[in-house]
């Protein structure tokens, strides 16, 4: 659904996650237990092995199954199943990385207390509304408190094992550095003009009428500017992309974020004003403009504690990378075709 370096913008919304999946964010690693439940059986058969420990298929769908979901909302490039076995072949190394990870653990020792798996467990109880939707997806995903508390001690050993092996060798940047980075790249200490829209999306697709759609578009788009309801109900009310629960509010983007004709007719929008009807390869849009914000330069000292986890982060993740890749080398690892 996305184009080379720009994205829907309701894929905006989902870029995150499902990037975090395919490249394993490791800082945020307690995350990656929420996953959809199979639908259907699997045959369990095995698809990979790390130093001689399994992963079967059933671990392998359960871990795929809604990420590709997800992205195959948003993706309708000619190269489709191209992107999809990719997507795949990237899962299963991220699953690889984490049986990898996990073993290192045990060789090194590393320990997590009562407390520490206990406060982990809270941190996710957050993520649920109340109680019974938490117990609800432990249901729905086939696992017990007791299981569910084994992947969060195992999920707290990867954490702790990346802050002694990797965080705790990345030397922070001096004052110095910081100040040579920033002279280095003044032209980027610029933060660029940023909006934030609403719209309303009527999905087209090759099984869609698109003069049905287009039509039913116009309708709403009248219904908007008789203002008798606020923009962010009608959204709710027709919008058919996942901000329509948030009001079909989309956030802060720069230019060059999203496809070009949703692009052009958001930022020639002033603070207030609706657009009319505009059709992307994704369907048509009626898009709000609710605020703008204006080009601004940065001064060094605006931007130093940023550039300064921003260099120690970079630094970081350089060094996890490195550091993975021997742990890979010295494993052994054998892969089955996922298709």
């Amino acid at each position: 659904m996305k184009k080379e370096n720009q994205r829907s913008p309701e894929g905006k919304m989902v870029r995150k996650e499902i990037i975090n999946i395919i490249t394993v964010s490791l800082f945020t690693i307690l995350c990656l237990f929420i996953v959809s439940s199979l639908g259907a059986k699997v045959v369990n058969r095995t698809v990979a092995t790390v130093d001689g420990d399994v992963i079967l298929m059933s671990e392998y769908e359960r871990r795929a199954k809604p990420v590709i979901e997800e992205y195959e909302k948003f993706l309708t490039s000619p190269d489709k199943e191209i992107r999809i076995k990719e997507l795949k072949g990237k899962i299963l190394e991220q699953m690889i990385d984490e049986k990898i990870l996990i073993h290192e653990t045990k060789r090194k020792k590393v320990r997590v207390n009562r407390k520490e798996i206990q406060d982990g467990i809270g941190e996710i109880r957050k993520r649920f509304g109340t109680e019974e939707e938490y117990n609800q997806e432990l249901a729905r995903q086939g696992l017990s408190e007791e299981e569910f508390r084994g992947q969060v001690k195992e999920q707290l050993m990867v954490m702790k094992l990346i802050d002694q092996e990797v965080k705790a060798k990345v030397v922070p940047p001096t004052d110095s550095e910081i100040e040579d980075f920033y002279k280095q790249n003044e032209s980027e200490m610029t933060e660029p003009e940023q909006m934030r829209a609403r719209h309303i999306l009527i999905k087209v697709d090759e099984n869609t009428d698109k003069k049905k759609a287009l039509k039913r578009s116009k309708d709403i788009l009248k219904e908007v500017k008789k203002g008798k309801t606020s923009f962010a109900e009608l959204a709710k009310k027709y919008s058919e992309g996942p901000t329509a629960p948030r009001g079909g509010d989309l956030g802060f983007f720069i230019r060059g974020q999203m496809v070009r004709k949703f692009e052009e007719a958001a930022f020639a929008l002033k603070v207030g004003e609706i657009s009319n009807v505009v059709e992307t390869e994704y369907g048509y849009h009626i898009i709000q403009c609710i605020e703008k914000k204006a080009s601004e330069k940065k001064s060094l000292e605006e931007v130093r504690e940023y550039l300064r986890n921003f260099i120690f982060q970079k630094r970081m993740e350089e060094r996890y990378v490195e550091w993975l890749r021997k742990l890979r080398d010295k494993a052994s690892i054998t892969r089955s075709d996922i298709d």
